[in-house]
């Protein structure tokens, strides 16, 4: 518990230096005068700054990807109503992101691509393995025709997480809803699931995606 709680300290040490300074002006020093240690035990947790730095973007993401697999793993649903759940995981992890974009959380860091690969990153690695299992779940069912599971859900992550994140690709929101229909036209089709099983992108993507776009469309 000890251990946690002086990591802990160390990310919000970081994360409160992030509202004020760009992450290449932050020294190792200086995230240790913040949390109030040594600088030696920062690297007892810690094998480099971009190390803490990506653990601070985690664990803004963390409570949608353990609902998310808390939701898949739990029983009375089918495959497609699992799918929809993690849809929504991605969709809140980047409509997370583009509030704190807002707000003076991450400041400068916000403007870089580095910061919303490190995110994408981080929701394919999380939330692949749950999507596969999802995918068998399906396949066991006989909804879901699928030979890689993996593979499979690896790609749907990067295209939904590139698409809904909109800062690697910015896009219009007709183009991304263009963009999700072709995609769920492609899923429902290779997999052999019945037409319109993947409307949810686009009955989601209405009510959240539309207002970040708007921003986008101003800058």
């Amino acid at each position: 518990m000890q251990n946690h709680t002086k990591r802990e300290i160390i990310l919000d040490a970081m994360q409160e230096l992030m509202n004020g300074s760009s992450a290449q002006a932050i020294s190792v020093s200086d995230i240790a005068q913040k949390a109030g240690i040594g600088k030696g035990s920062i690297y007892y947790y810690f094998s480099s700054k971009n190390d803490i730095i990506e653990a601070v973007i985690e664990r803004s993401y963390s409570r949608a990807i353990e609902k998310a697999r808390a939701l898949a793993a739990s029983g009375g649903m089918n495959a497609f109503q699992k799918l929809e759940i993690i849809f929504h995981a991605c969709l809140e992890s980047s409509s997370e992101l583009k509030r704190q974009e807002q707000s003076a959380t991450f400041n400068e860091m916000q403007q870089s691509a580095l910061i919303h690969q490190r995110v994408i990153r981080i929701l394919v690695s999380r939330l692949k393995p749950i999507l596969a299992d999802i995918i068998r779940q399906g396949s066991g069912e006989g909804s879901i025709c699928c030979d890689y599971p993996e593979e499979t859900a690896q790609i749907v992550l990067i295209v939904l997480t590139v698409t809904l994140d909109n800062h690697l690709a910015p896009s219009s929101e007709g183009e991304i809803r263009r963009l999700l229909e072709a995609f769920a036209a492609m899923q429902e089709k290779s997999m052999g699931m019945p037409a319109d099983t993947l409307q949810f992108l686009m009955r989601k993507n209405e009510a959240e995606a539309a207002r970040p776009m708007k921003e986008t469309d101003n800058r």
